[in-house]
C-alpha cells in the first residue's frame, strides 16, 4: 500500500523531508483525478479469511465459540472488515507523474460500508477510483480520497464500499476544493457508555502484513528508525479492525456490523493494549481508541452502525 505513517516523526526529520520536497515535482492534480484504474478480479479463499481474522487477534482464545467461526473452516464466516485488504490497486502514488511526496504521506481516514456478505470461493470484482482531491493549503497539505467497490462477479451486486483518505502533508497549494465532502463527527462530550481493552501481540504487524501490505515500516527496525520511530509500528488498518472487533463485542452477538469509519491520529506499537471507548447514539455507536501507556489517542471521530 502507499501509506507511510510518519505522523510522530521528529520535527527535524520532517523539516529535512520538506526541504527535499522543494526540489521535487509539485502535485499534479489533473493526473491524479484522471488516473485510470483497471478492474481487479479476485476470489477469496478460506485461508485468506482465517489469516485475516488471526492477524487482528480474533481467535486468541481458541475456546471462544463466538470467534471460532472466523478462524475455523467449518461454517466459516468472513470477518466484517476483511474487505479493506481486498482489491488494492497497488503503488500508483509512486508514479512520478503524480508529483506526490510519498515520504510525507499519512493514512488519514477510513470508511467501510457492508452491503452483502462476501462468500469464500465466489469471484468478485474490485473497482477503484479517485473520489476527491482536497487542497488544505500550501502549509497544510492535500487529501486524496479513493473509493473502492467490491461487486459479485456473477450478479453484479454490490458487496462492500471502501473509502480511504490519504493526507499528503507536503503537497497542498494546487488550488483545489478546500474541504472533504464527508464530515467525521466528534464523539459526544460526556463519559463513554462502554469500553473494551484489546491487547495486541509483539508480532502482530508481522502477521497483518501477510494480508498484502508489505511496507517495511511495519517489519524492519532499521526502516522504522529512518522514519523516526523507535521500532516498527502496527498498520493503521489493523488498529481499525481491532477497534471493529471491540465494538462488535460491545454491541453483542446479535448485532451485525453494517459500516465503520474513523480518523487515524497516532500509530500503535505492536504489543500495546488498545482501549476502545464507545457511546451509544441514535445514529450508531460513536467511538475512539487510546493507548493509555503513552496517553495517545490512536483513533478518533469514529462511528459504527449495526443491523
Amino acid at each position: 500500500m502507499d501509506v507511510l505513517i510518519a505522523r510522530d516523526a521528529p520535527a527535524d526529520l520532517a523539516a529535512l523531508r520538506r526541504a527535499a520536497y522543494d526540489f521535487a515535482m509539485p502535485l499534479n492534480a489533473q493526473a491524479i483525478l484522471a488516473h485510470p484504474f483497471a478492474d481487479i478480479e479476485q476470489v477469496l479463499d478460506d485461508k485468506a479469511c482465517m489469516l485475516f481474522a488471526l492477524s487482528i487477534g480474533v481467535g486468541s482464545d481458541p475456546t471462544d465459540l463466538a470467534e471460532l467461526p472466523y478462524v475455523f473452516e467449518e461454517e466459516l464466516q468472513v470477518f466484517p472488515t476483511l474487505p479493506i485488504v481486498l482489491g488494492h490497486p497497488g503503488p500508483w502514488m509512486a508514479n512520478p507523474a503524480m508529483g506526490i511526496d510519498r515520504q510525507m504521506l499519512v493514512h488519514g481516514t477510513q470508511r467501510l460500508e457492508l452491503h452483502a456478505p462476501l462468500r469464500p470461493g465466489a469471484p468478485f470484482v474490485a473497482r477503484n477510483r479517485i473520489l476527491e482531491l482536497v487542497d488544505k493549503g500550501a502549509d497544510s497539505g492535500a487529501i486524496i480520497v479513493t473509493e473502492r467497490t467490491l461487486c459479485d462477479k456473477a450478479s453484479g451486486a454490490l458487496l462492500a464500499r471502501i473509502e480511504s483518505g490519504t493526507f499528503c502533508r507536503a503537497d497542498g497549494g494546487f488550488g483545489g476544493q478546500r474541504d472533504l465532502s464527508h464530515d467525521f463527527k466528534p464523539v459526544p462530550d460526556r463519559a463513554a457508555d462502554q469500553e473494551c481493552r484489546m491487547p495486541t501481540q509483539p508480532n502482530q504487524a508481522l502477521w497483518y502484513r501477510l494480508n498484502g501490505d508489505r511496507n517495511p515500516l511495519h517489519a524492519s527496525p532499521a526502516f522504522a528508525a529512518r522514519a523516526g520511530f523507535p521500532r516498527p509500528i502496527l498498520h493503521g488498518l489493523c488498529t481499525y479492525s481491532i477497534a471493529a472487533h471491540a465494538l462488535m463485542k460491545m454491541a453483542g452477538a446479535a448485532a451485525r456490523l453494517r459500516s465503520i469509519e474513523s480518523r487515524f491520529t497516532k500509530p500503535v506499537f505492536p504489543g500495546e493494549t488498545i482501549r476502545v471507548q464507545a457511546w451509544n447514539e441514535p445514529h450508531g455507536m460513536a467511538f475512539r481508541a487510546h493507548v493509555d501507556t503513552r496517553q495517545a489517542m490512536v483513533l478518533d471521530r469514529g462511528l459504527a452502525t449495526f443491523a
